[in-house]
């Protein structure tokens, strides 16, 4: 294991959500969200958590239909992904840090039903939302890492 930080993306229209791991890739944490506006502005912000964080692996949900179909954000979302990548081979960094793409169906319910069971009022549930979601993803992604790594 490399000590590095995973970064996981819950990509929305609206808000950018974001949760890191510990440094053994185990536990996923949320982390904050960051508006949606430019691509060129998120990149770059994310180009400074990737930096400061010790970033070794990024995890960006995708929300397939449920027949498991590409959405219209699906296509947006790869898009996103593209640049990202473009954007990180263009760093001064030796190693670029792999891009996976994660299935997501359901991590905002997820993460909705959970933030309601903790009882957290409504106006605070609109601001974590995409950071827990984004947790979600990252977490399943990283129990399904474990489970694999175990069965070679």
């Amino acid at each position: 294991m490399s000590n590095k930080k995973a970064l996981g993306i819950d990509y929305g229209l609206k808000r950018i959500g974001l949760s890191l791991s510990d440094d053994t890739q185990t536990i996923a944490f949320p982390f904050k969200y960051i508006p949606n506006t430019s691509l060129k502005e998120i990149i770059a912000k994310l180009e400074e958590i990737i930096s400061n964080e010790n970033i070794g692996l990024i995890v960006i949900g995708m929300p397939l239909g449920l027949k498991g179909k590409q959405t219209d954000l699906s296509l947006k979302i790869n898009e996103f992904a593209k640049e990202l990548a473009f954007a990180h081979s263009l760093c001064k960094t030796k190693n670029p840090i792999p891009i996976v793409i994660y299935d997501e169906r359901f991590s905002t319910v997820q993460a909705q039903k959970s933030l309601i069971s903790q009882n957290v009022k409504r106006k605070k549930r609109k601001e974590i939302v995409d950071s827990v979601a984004s947790t979600f993803i990252l977490q399943s992604y990283l129990d399904k890492n474990k489970k694999n790594d175990k069965n070679l």
